[in-house]
């Protein structure tokens, strides 16, 4: 049996009997087209079951140009039998990038995916599965490794943009109460800290409680070009066993029983 004190609609504790707990979260996901000033608004609403208490609040997010991967063609290099690795010039490199976005189904080229310039902004390195194959393998006398056609077909991959570039506004709402829980958007770094693991969340100063069937609202505003999925969590639990709730008529059953 776990047990906590009942959070009042404004988050103070109040004494009460003991009540079973369960760990539950509230998930929130975003699609960032990386527009800056772009507004996105998200609603969940607590089930009927109990009252929903959030005590911190934490986010993730996935960038949407990792991995994609391409190559270089053997015409490329003016022996196409014995490619070398100190043969590939950037001018190559941005031929093939070019050809690939030619492709069908390369949708990362897409404008509002973030296009060719964010590839080029976040770089690009060797495809991870190769990469050591490629530079732990046999060398010349110069160095240098020799290439062949299955290695360049997908030598390279594009960097996914880094999380800790991404920047966002947010803001939390009880639409069913009307409360706002801050007195403007938050910005994520101040509010949260970064998405690279630096502390991506946050506890709140006092558990927030949502009663059943409260409607919770997320507003996010992009400050970056990031595109990508967001994901934000509400970290709480669940207090069953209230008044007028489903979880207290089987509270009640199972003590006459």
């Amino acid at each position: 049996m776990t047990t906590a004190p009942f959070q009042t609609a404004f988050g103070e504790a109040q004494a009460t009997e003991a009540r079973k707990t369960i760990p539950f979260d509230y998930a929130f996901r975003f699609n960032l087209k990386g527009e800056l000033g772009n507004v996105l608004r998200r609603i969940v609403t607590v089930s009927i079951e109990a009252t929903f208490v959030a005590v911190a609040i934490g986010y993730g997010v996935l960038p949407k140009l990792t991995p994609i991967r391409f190559g270089l063609p053997l015409t490329d290099f003016a022996d196409p039998k014995l490619p070398k690795l100190r043969e590939i010039s950037l001018d190559k490199i941005l031929k093939a990038l070019k050809a690939a976005q030619q492709e069908e189904g390369l949708s990362f080229f897409r404008k509002k995916e973030g296009g060719l310039e964010a590839v080029l902004k976040n770089g690009i390195k060797l495809n991870p599965e190769i990469a050591e194959r490629l530079l732990l393998g046999a060398v010349d006398a110069e160095g240098d490794t020799t290439l062949d056609e299955s290695l360049l077909e997908n030598l390279f991959q594009v960097v996914g943009a880094p999380p800790e570039q991404i920047q966002f506004l947010y803001a939390l709402f009880d639409d069913g109460s009307g409360r706002e829980f801050q007195s403007a958007p938050i910005l994520n770094t101040a509010g949260l800290g970064s998405a690279d693991g630096d502390r991506p969340f946050r506890y709140f100063a006092r558990p927030i409680s949502f009663a059943p069937r409260s409607t919770i609202r997320m507003e996010i505003t992009e400050r970056s070009d990031f595109p990508g999925d967001l994901h934000v969590s509400l970290i709480g639990y669940k207090i069953l066993g209230e008044p007028g709730t489903p979880t207290e008529r089987i509270r009640q059953n199972l003590r006459r029983r």
